[in-house]
């Protein structure tokens, strides 16, 4: 009887061995491609970009600057706001550099090489919307200004060449391989 006890116990550890060895492979591969990114933690994927915006008269003035070392890029840049906001483009030099991609996105048409800037895109905030019926915008606007954030999001890619030497980017490529990079030290950044 008590062999009998023995064996069911060996086979159901043997059992429960398997079971785990079975879904950590699984969990690995969980845990090996998830990658998360908050503040001001930089997932470096080849090339490498910085974002440079000043705000003047609810202005913000947008440039990129490449400062990979690993080559030319394409750039893009996205900006969120909230409910009452509103936001207008336009392209500073007016030489159709900045385009509206039509997915949120605002894209840089050439190609940004190592060390260069983008030419200034402006990002214009309108806040009437958050003004209460009624209230004077004039009056408000002093109020308003520190009541809401508008957030620039950059991204990168590297340049990609056709068959004929025709540069293109590839905004779906998937990286496998990252570089964590740290700015500044103990801002938060």
């Amino acid at each position: 009887m008590m062999r009998k006890y023995k064996k069911v116990a060996a086979m159901s550890a043997a059992a429960l061995g398997l079971v785990a060895a079975l879904t950590i492979e699984s969990s690995m591969a969980y845990f090996t491609t998830y990658v998360s990114a908050e503040g001001g933690h930089v997932v470096n994927m080849g090339t490498r970009t910085e974002i440079e915006e000043d705000v003047s008269e609810m202005t913000k003035h947008i440039t990129l600057l490449n400062t990979s070392d690993r080559g030319d890029c394409f750039v893009r840049v996205k900006v969120f706001y909230g409910a009452g906001v509103t936001v207008s483009y336009v392209d500073v030099e007016g030489n159709g550099d900045w385009y509206d991609g039509g997915d949120g996105y605002w894209y840089y048409r050439p190609v940004l090489p190592v060390g260069q800037r983008t030419s200034q895109l402006d990002v214009a905030i309108d806040t009437t919307g958050l003004v209460k019926p009624g209230e004077d915008p004039a009056t408000a606007t002093e109020f308003i200004k520190d009541k809401f954030n508008v957030v620039v999001v950059q991204e990168c890619t590297p340049v990609l060449y056709r068959e004929n030497g025709e540069t293109y980017a590839n905004w779906d490529t998937i990286y496998t391989d990252y570089e964590e990079v740290i700015t500044g030290e103990g801002d938060g950044n």
